[in-house]
């Protein structure tokens, strides 16, 4: 929670994109060790990623869907820069993907209700040749069913305001997001992070990012962080041709939590034959054009580089001139019947759940209040945890059974139900995460 501080407020780091150009695995990073950074000085207002998410949802003006489960969001931007102003940190980082999106307005509101602290803008920036594959994929991975050949003719030939491209530029035309935030926060503090390139240790990027808001790297592990799951060309073929099977009038907040978050995200990847989805030959001259376009539109402007703009003017690998060719139907067939025995699993492992907490809602059902109140009043604290003990061995003597001593405070490591005299402790059974 953020404590009303009598110094300055934090520097603001907004980290407003872009998607599919490491995002994923710096916020995991961030919420992994929110602890640590706070203590380094670094606050991460809202308390999780979803509060974070339902800002982002607030400040572009989106409504939920009919029936969307959950909290809504309206109020939510204005609730985190409220925490963000009460802070007593140095830093305040609030990072989002889809933040980039925002139109003008937007940006101005964000800034704005910031004042009077410092805002600067972070963008993270990928080189197209990876990029646009990556985002195919996470296009399919939101119920888009067309192939990549189609995906780039809507992208690169087709108008930029209609199809595919519509949302790919909002997001992905770097002088063009960026331009929505310029007039509200001068160059020096708009930085653009780019990428490293393929085969570099991926905490580089963690690096920069620490660099830039002014803490060490080392204050946080890059180890456990979750990357945005990649998928090979196999899976994504295959969760295209689920794509086409879903029924058109089920809500995207449902095809979100069972297909997206589960079959894509969780189930699909290592499932399929491996190999990532290549940018065709012909698109490679495009793509080099339209990067070193980029490029002089940032050096113009005069916005921070934190890394290396050359990264963006990354080339295909040698070799990559080959011609690929689409998975066979063998291969999405053997993809989808591993697909199948891993969905199982997850139903499996949903029964066993199920069954534990319908035995919990029977046992306190049949329990009565007080003795349940104490036993879960025992099991969270250790000196009611030995009144209970001491009651239970009054009333054995009581009965004319000689108990056992305590067993002394040394002895006291083994598990439950194996020390002497003493009845074995409950234990809850786990309760699946709420999101």
């Amino acid at each position: 929670m953020a404590v009303v501080s009598g110094g300055p407020p934090p520097t603001v780091y907004l980290h407003i994109g872009a998607p599919k150009s490491g995002t994923t695995f710096l916020q995991g990073l961030l919420w992994k060790n929110a602890e640590a950074l706070s203590e380094a000085g670094v606050f991460l207002p809202g308390g999780s990623f979803g509060a974070q998410v339902r800002a982002t949802r607030d400040l572009r003006g989106l409504e939920p869907e009919p029936d969307e489960p959950g909290p809504g969001w309206d109020g939510s931007w204005d609730l985190l820069a409220g925490e963000v102003k009460a802070s007593r940190h140095r830093v305040a980082v609030f990072s989002h993907e889809v933040l980039c999106a925002v139109d003008a307005e937007g940006a101005e509101r964000a800034v704005r209700s910031l004042a009077p602290c410092e805002v600067h803008i972070v963008y993270s920036a990928r080189a197209l040749h990876g990029l646009l594959p990556s985002e195919w994929q996470e296009y399919v991975k939101h119920r888009f069913h067309y192939d990549f050949e189609h995906w780039l003719r809507e992208v690169i030939d087709g108008p930029r305001d209609a199809g595919a491209a519509e949302w790919f530029w909002r997001v992905h035309d770097i002088p063009e997001v960026l331009g929505r935030w310029a007039p509200h926060v001068p160059p020096e503090r708009v930085h653009v992070l780019t990428m490293p390139g393929p085969g570099a240790p991926r905490e580089r990027l963690w690096e920069r990012f620490a660099g830039l808001v002014g803490v060490d790297p080392a204050v946080a592990d890059p180890a456990g962080a979750r990357a945005n799951a990649s998928l090979s060309w196999t899976e994504t073929e295959l969760l295209r041709k689920v794509n086409g099977a879903v029924d058109e009038d089920a809500p995207m907040w449902l095809y979100h939590r069972l297909v997206t978050d589960l079959l894509a995200l969780q189930v699909l990847p290592g499932l399929g034959e491996p190999g990532r989805v290549p940018l065709p030959p012909g698109r490679h001259g495009w793509a080099a054009d339209k990067a070193r376009e980029l490029t002089a539109a940032i050096r113009s402007a005069g916005y921070h580089v934190v890394g290396d703009l050359s990264e963006l003017l990354t080339a295909e690998p040698l070799g990559a001139e080959e011609p690929a060719t689409p998975p066979a139907d063998a291969e999405l067939l053997d993809a989808a019947a591993h697909t199948i025995v891993g969905l199982l699993d997850r139903v499996s492992a949903l029964r066993r759940e199920v069954g534990k907490l319908r035995n919990e809602q029977r046992e306190q059902r049949e329990t009565a209040l007080p003795k349940l109140m104490a036993r879960r009043l025992s099991e969270r604290n250790e000196t009611v945890w030995r009144l209970r003990v001491g009651y239970w061995h009054l009333v054995e003597r009581l009965k004319g059974i000689e108990v056992p001593p305590e067993p002394a405070p040394e002895a006291q490591g083994e598990t439950a139900g194996e020390t002497a005299g003493r009845p074995p402790r409950p234990v809850l059974s786990p309760r699946a995460p709420t999101r």
